[in-house]
């Protein structure tokens, strides 16, 4: 556990006190994130991660929906513990391209970001949502983004997606806390923006839509179907937007 972030390990987000370590603290092997987003490195996680899904009659699993699960594992470590930790403690961890590191698993997915130092205190004006957040949206997000588009093939937007789809979340258990502070509700603002200040287009704009459907239930939707379903032995998520999961969430059991 990093000391400067123990405030924040505490409630709903206890679970993550383990997932952001010091260079020093970490016991094993540290991909640097700039190494594993390239050609190679993409290709060696993704073959170690394609043997969960290779079976007799699917022996090379859809790269495309190969990435897009492998990158839930990583987007949701660099959203959860650096958004919270920027919205709560005012703090910047650095967990930008050339400077963060990742523990991996068996199976190439990522465990633990690895991080040179624990950051530094950062004083932003209230409701000035882009000073807060966009530093890492372009530090690290759209790099790697870019990196598993230009490999694989798969559609950015579906990647945005699982990102707005683990930033939405974080939020909700930020506004459920007992007493957020007001930068809470700025990190939400950030998904009403639908570009920045500087006429860029933001790729977590609406990331989930409430929909009522035909029985009257309100359902969360991803903007963006993640594919997933496309991989052996996975079925449409739970907040799958496409009109046949949709209709089987329905069904009645």
């Amino acid at each position: 556990m990093l000391p400067s972030l123990s405030a924040l390990f505490q409630g709903p987000l206890a679970v993550f006190h383990d997932r952001v370590l010091l260079t020093p603290q970490a016991q094993g092997d540290v991909v640097p994130v700039q190494q594993l987003f390239t050609p190679r490195g993409l290709d060696g996680v993704l073959d170690r991660y394609a043997g969960a899904f290779t079976t007799p009659v699917y022996r090379r699993p859809d790269r495309r929906a190969l990435v897009s699960q492998w990158s839930k594992y990583f987007l949701a470590q660099v959203v959860y513990v650096p958004v919270a930790a920027n919205l709560l403690l005012d703090r910047r961890l650095p967990v930008a391209f050339d400077t963060l590191g990742v523990q991996l698993d068996e199976l190439g997915l990522v465990e633990r970001l690895v991080i040179p130092h624990e950051g530094e205190h950062v004083s932003v004006p209230k409701g000035d949502v882009e000073a807060r957040l966009r530093p890492l949206m372009e530090g690290l997000l759209w790099p790697v983004i870019a990196s598993m588009t230009a490999h694989t093939g798969i559609g950015s937007k579906a990647l945005w997606s699982n990102v707005g789809h683990y930033y939405a979340y974080l939020i909700g258990l930020l506004q459920d806390l007992p007493a957020p502070p007001p930068s809470v509700d700025d990190g939400a603002r950030l998904m009403g923006l639908s570009c920045f200040a500087d006429g860029e287009r933001n790729p977590l704009y609406r990331p989930v839509r409430h929909v009522e459907n035909t029985e009257g239930q309100v359902e969360s939707l991803r903007r963006v179907c993640c594919i997933r379903y496309k991989l052996p032995g996975l079925d449409y998520c739970g907040n799958c937007p496409l009109p046949a999961a949709c209709a089987m969430r329905r069904e009645p059991a």
